[in-house]
């Protein structure tokens, strides 16, 4: 069971996710800045233990 902190924070994940992947196809100036901000957001949020899988192979993979 997720706590609705975690919860809140994957669905902001993935919306900045959409909107970086919107802005580099529709290949915007600003998109690279909103990659790098969705990169770095990923790296602390995995690090901070948010996007823990039950599956460790999807840890490995995340780590990669």
């Amino acid at each position: 069971m997720l706590s609705q902190g975690t919860i809140l924070l994957r669905i902001g994940f993935i919306i900045l996710s959409l909107t970086s992947f919107g802005l580099l196809m529709e290949n915007r100036p600003k998109a690279g800045i909103v990659e790098i901000i969705r990169c770095l957001v990923f790296v602390g949020v995995y690090k901070l233990g948010y996007l823990r899988s039950q599956f460790s192979t999807l840890d490995y993979t995340y780590e990669v």
